[in-house]
């Protein structure tokens, strides 16, 4: 036997390949801030890095951290998107880059997601979804209309294959209760044939006088596969929310009578308790997808949504007068103010139907991608007409149609005291309604042309049909019609390293409107282009994205009040506005930056170039930033996170009413919007490692700010500092 040392001797050396190891970074997307890809853009499944645009998800993880469950909820955590309001649980216009937004998704396909008088958005219950895409910028490819602002795109739960679920139940200030539970039910045992069921129901008062919230939900979900390669789903969803203490306009006064500024409590909300405004959304949903091999696939998805919505508001509050005057300003010994009051019974179907073929082709050598498909929904809006009484002990005031305004509103005795208990309304159908019939469709295609390994071209196109038809309850008729309207898409992006890229795309806007004119036609549609160019970077296998883009968006056309004209109906009448033209630039980070460390948020400058007459409702700054963290040791089963909300003052008009002499306006006035930065703070405790306990904590400083400042010479207040306490659970 040899020893050791002889074998050591006697073995000739051998040298090994060298062994590289790499290690990357595995989060997990499933508890992230950012998502694999998206197709919300172009229609291609794309990574944030290589679409050509601004791409926004508020995932999953993002709504339970912020307790987030409604649309307004998410859009606040969406950079560079603000809300404006016209009044408290009713009409709120979100905007981005200067203009509303009007483009609403569900799975890609259109809904009637307005939330305003007749719109589904109010019942938008986040509950129900699994996530929203956000594209910033024109998306006239996909969205069927270049809205200049956003695209709005909400991701339902699916079924999955395995048996699992959550629940959770809230509590917070003002008496706000809310529970949900979320099941995936396979109904085969390989789960073939699976299903979701998911319930939601909250209720509550609010800080203002008056005011609280109900709302519902629910969803039930199926997919089948048919075969290895096919699969069916079909769905039904509801969606209910009910506003008590609602008005008809902004809320608080900004002057009394003689022209002072007022420095009303945040409580104040003058409305009987029997003013509310309610919507109800009933959807049914089916989709097909067949995938042919590894390349190729088809989608086939449709939908029909039907939204009743009701409203019988009553604020105290300024509105016409004679002679184009605005009246309804509060003195300060109690007198002055009006009860305005206004009935709107409306119903909205919409059926939305598309088709997608998506895949790859191999051309001169190389591997490009391509997505056509066509697009319809056709939406039918009733409002049925109401006549009133308003009455009180004492008088009462017949109102065809349903509108009170200061000419014809009851007086409130002592606005101190809350509006007079004896003052109602009550009003049935007159049998009139008014219809708009509204047909969109088109057929559109993109490709993503691999020009050289670091260079790719996003070419496309859609080319449009438009219908839109309304008849007044008097049997008055008008017709719009657009026919083969193009709009082109054109995106390059080069990649500098494996990490960050460059990019720059472009597309024309279209945008039909629905606003009336003094005659009663419809105000022509709005046209204009949008660019945009940036830098955008990827790390952690795409956990962490992070973009810089610069952006200008011309705008013709836009649709403003026009005066104290009314329309035939005796709704506010519109006209075309002399144009909007804005630029800025968007910052946005979204992500992992460490092990337990999530982050996302973003900042957004935007500036004016041209404006139209209804003046602004846009801050120049503003900045939306949260962070969480996982700590390790002996807090690893906490987790902390904070967030900050800031916005820049506005230079506001108070439009169509603005300050008054002796109580008398003759119209708009400049009303500064202050600035105003609020903080909010969560904490979670994992009580095992399926159920947890979290505490969030809004307006943590309790900042004084606006959420509306110059409508109607009024204003709404922000929230107070509330705190919700939360307890969910897996299984």
């Amino acid at each position: 036997m040899l020893s050791a040392s002889a074998v050591a001797q006697t073995t000739p050396d051998t040298q090994l390949d060298t062994l590289t190891v790499e290690a990357t970074y595995q989060g997990q997307f499933d508890r992230s801030y950012t998502v694999p890809e998206t197709s919300s853009s172009t229609g291609l499944d794309l990574s944030p890095r290589e679409t050509p645009q601004s791409v926004t998800s508020i995932t999953r993880q993002q709504l339970d951290d912020r307790q987030a469950v409604s649309l307004e909820d998410a859009l606040e955590l969406t950079p560079g998107i603000v809300a404006s309001k016209a009044e408290v649980g009713v009409r709120t216009s979100y905007r981005a880059r200067g203009y509303s937004i009007s483009n609403w998704k569900i799975d890609g396909l259109q809904f009637p997601g307005d939330t305003g008088f007749s719109g589904g958005g109010s019942a938008l219950n986040m509950d129900l979804y699994e996530r929203a895409d956000i594209v910033r910028g024109a998306n006239g490819l996909l969205g069927g209309t270049g809205d200049p602002s956003a695209t709005v795109n909400l991701i339902r739960k699916r079924p999955e294959r395995e048996f699992g679920g959550s629940a959770y139940a809230s509590y917070g200030r003002w008496d706000n209760a809310r529970g949900s539970v979320d099941m995936n039910l396979p109904l085969t045992d390989d789960g073939s044939v699976r299903s979701r069921v998911v319930v939601t129901q909250g209720e509550g008062d609010a800080f203002r006088d008056h005011e609280s919230t109900r709302t519902r939900g629910a969803l039930a979900s199926f997919e089948a596969d048919v075969t290895d390669s096919t699969t069916l789903g079909v769905g039904y969803q509801y969606e209910y929310n009910k506003t008590s203490g609602a008005g008809w306009g902004a809320n608080v006064p900004i002057w009394f009578a003689n022209g002072a500024k007022t420095d009303l409590p945040r409580s104040t909300n003058l409305t009987p308790e029997w003013s509310f405004a309610e919507q109800e959304t009933d959807t049914v949903f089916a989709s097909l997808s067949h995938r042919f091999n590894g390349d190729w696939s088809l989608e086939v998805q449709a939908a029909q949504s039907d939204t009743d919505a009701f409203n019988d508001l009553a604020l105290a509050k300024v509105n016409r007068g004679p002679g184009g005057t605005y009246i309804g300003y509060w003195n300060e010994d109690g007198s002055g103010a009006v009860l305005n009051g206004l009935r709107d019974d409306n119903e909205t179907r919409q059926r939305s139907a598309q088709i997608d073929l998506n895949g790859a082709y191999e051309l001169a050598g190389r591997r490009h991608d391509l997505s056509l498909g066509y697009s319809e929904s056709r939406t039918r809006q009733r409002a049925f007409e109401q006549d009133c009484t308003m009455f009180s002990a004492t008088q009462s005031v017949f109102s065809q149609g349903c509108m009170y305004r200061a000419n014809n509103g009851l007086p409130i005795s002592d606005w101190r005291n809350g509006v007079d208990p004896d003052i109602g309304i009550e009003g049935s159908r007159t049998g009139r309604v008014s219809t708009t019939d509204t047909e969109l469709r088109g057929l559109y295609a993109a490709t993503r042309l691999s020009l050289t390994e670091p260079l790719s071209l996003i070419l496309g196109g859609r080319t449009s049909y438009y219908k839109t038809e309304n008849e007044t309850n008097a049997g008055d008729t008008t017709t719009q019609r657009e026919t083969g309207v193009f709009t082109p898409y054109a995106g390059l992006v080069y990649d500098l390293t494996d990490n960050h890229s460059l990019y720059a795309s472009y597309t024309n806007i279209f945008t039909p409107q629905s606003r009336e004119t003094a005659s009663g036609e419809t105000v022509k549609p709005i046209e204009g282009d949008s660019y945009e160019a940036g830098v955008k970077g990827e790390w952690f296998d795409g956990r962490l994205n992070a973009s810089a883009a610069y952006f200008r968006t011309r705008q013709e056309n836009s649709a403003v009040l026009d005066g104290a004209n009314l329309t035939p109906d005796g709704n506010q009448a519109y006209r075309a506005g002399t144009g909007n033209e804005t630029d800025g630039i968007d910052l946005e980070i979204a992500g992992t930056l460490a092990p337990g460390w999530n982050v996302y948020g973003g900042y957004t400058y935007l500036h004016f170039r041209r404006i139209d007459s209804d003046g602004r409702s846009d801050p120049s700054h503003l900045l939306k930033l949260h962070t969480t963290y996982e700590p390790a040791g002996l807090l690893n089963r906490w987790t902390f996170g904070t967030g900050v909300y800031a916005q820049s003052s506005i230079d506001a008009i108070s439009s169509p009413g603005g300050q008054p002499t002796d109580g008398v306006s003759t119209g708009p006035t400049p009303a500064n919007w202050a600035g105003y930065a609020t903080v909010s703070a969560m904490a979670r405790y994992d009580i095992t490692d399926a159920t947890n306990v979290t505490l969030n904590v809004d307006n943590l400083f309790d900042k004084h700010y606006y959420e509306r400042y110059g409508f109607y010479a009024h204003s709404i207040y922000g929230s107070p500092r509330s705190a919700m306490l939360t307890l969910r659970t897996e299984f």
